[in-house]
């Protein structure tokens, strides 16, 4: 079984879980690796990643760090099906869209937006809505490149399912609930045909909750 290091909450974690459940590879998630618990940012947590981050899985023997090296090693190591393109100019672009993803659009979605949501910073605990009305434009523009990326296409590289579009999709699933002055996903929005078709993959339905 794969141990998955992390909590379920986190976006990238949830990427981690798509993937597993594509190869349909068994996978345990918490703050243990194997039977050894590993609590978090403590010094077992940084002997196996030296920024005390999660997602970190063991496989076997095999400690991998950092979720999309994570993610290319499962693709690699159980390769049915396939989650990366085959030729070289599309592997580049989906390479290109993997690592977008993963910092531009994972920064101005989770970083700067939602998280202040799951752990507000604002008077009496609850979040600082003159820091999310600041930051408001960076999630709104990744929305936008977003869509434009999707149009005209099933998914961010075409019509075969990537991992890009496993990394993508926890972001989306949980901008896409907001609404009013939150609201980053417009209602007619294509993001929400495109997030119902992720919800049809494997384990999908019970891992973005």
């Amino acid at each position: 079984m794969i141990s998955i290091l992390g909590i379920q909450q986190s976006n990238f974690v949830r990427s981690v879980e798509l993937v597993c459940a594509q190869k349909q590879q068994a996978y345990q998630v918490g703050w243990q690796l194997g039977d050894k618990a590993i609590p978090f940012r403590s010094d077992e947590h940084l002997a196996v990643h030296p920024f005390a981050k999660m997602p970190v899985i063991q496989d076997g023997e095999l400690i991998v760090q950092e979720t999309l090296a994570i993610c290319r090693y499962l693709d690699a190591k159980y390769p049915v099906p396939a989650l990366q393109p085959e030729g070289i100019e599309q592997q580049a672009e989906h390479d290109a869209w993997c690592s977008m993803i993963v910092t531009q659009i994972d920064q101005a979605i989770m970083r700067k937006y939602l998280v202040e949501l799951a752990f507000p910073t604002g008077p009496d605990g609850k979040p600082n809505k003159e820091k999310l009305m600041k930051n408001k434009p960076q999630p709104l523009r990744a929305v936008e490149v977003v869509e434009q990326r999707l149009a005209g296409k099933d998914y961010i590289c075409g019509d075969q399912l990537t991992l890009a579009d496993l990394l993508l999709v926890p972001m989306l699933h949980h901008a896409a609930k907001l609404k009013y002055d939150l609201q980053l996903i417009s209602d007619d929005s294509l993001i929400h045909d495109y997030i119902e078709r992720l919800m049809a993959q494997p384990g999908a339905k019970d891992i973005l909750l």
